[in-house]
């Protein structure tokens, strides 16, 4: 196996654990599949499409992760949760990462939404509203995130296919 090929064999492995960590939020995603692509370029070299490709991935990362903010934030806005709704729910995705995972995070979400809702409007039916808003908001998130992350790698596949 000659360097250049050792280096793919990792970039790959790379890659796929980035995939990974947008369906498992444990691991690197979209940043780590980006930064597989860059490392491919500067060690094994640009190539001639190298440097499109690598922007079309750069294009794709970053609207993935546009993404996963924005499409959850209007989920719960389009719900009915306030600023400090989403707020609780930020906060309580990052701690239930770390306590429940691999779902934590989701259910910490929901449930930081779910309680200053609740208590700030002292109406469940709202509060559920918008918890409901904000996981679908996560649920579209997810699916262009996962899709955009699918594409990159095709598009370093290609990269990696015309040399």
């Amino acid at each position: 196996m000659t360097q250049d090929e050792a280096i793919t064999l990792l970039v790959a492995l790379a890659m796929l654990t980035g995939v990974a960590g947008v369906i498992v939020p444990w691991f690197p995603d979209i940043v780590l599949i980006w930064g597989a692509g860059l490392a491919y370029g500067l060690l094994v070299g640009w190539g001639t499409w190298g440097p499109w490709l690598f922007a079309l991935m750069t294009l794709g990362g970053l609207v993935a992760l546009a993404a996963e903010v924005a499409l959850s934030t209007a989920g719960a806005r389009v719900g009915g949760a306030s600023g400090w709704g989403i707020a609780a729910g930020v906060l309580l995705a990052i701690i239930g990462l770390f306590v429940f995972f691999p779902l934590g995070a989701l259910a910490g979400f929901a449930l930081g939404i779910l309680l200053v809702e609740g208590w700030r409007r002292r109406n469940m039916r709202k509060a559920v509203r918008a918890t409901a808003g904000a996981v679908a908001g996560w649920g579209a998130s997810f699916v262009v995130k996962l899709g955009l992350a699918l594409w990159m790698v095709v598009l370093w596949g290609v990269w990696v296919a015309t040399g």
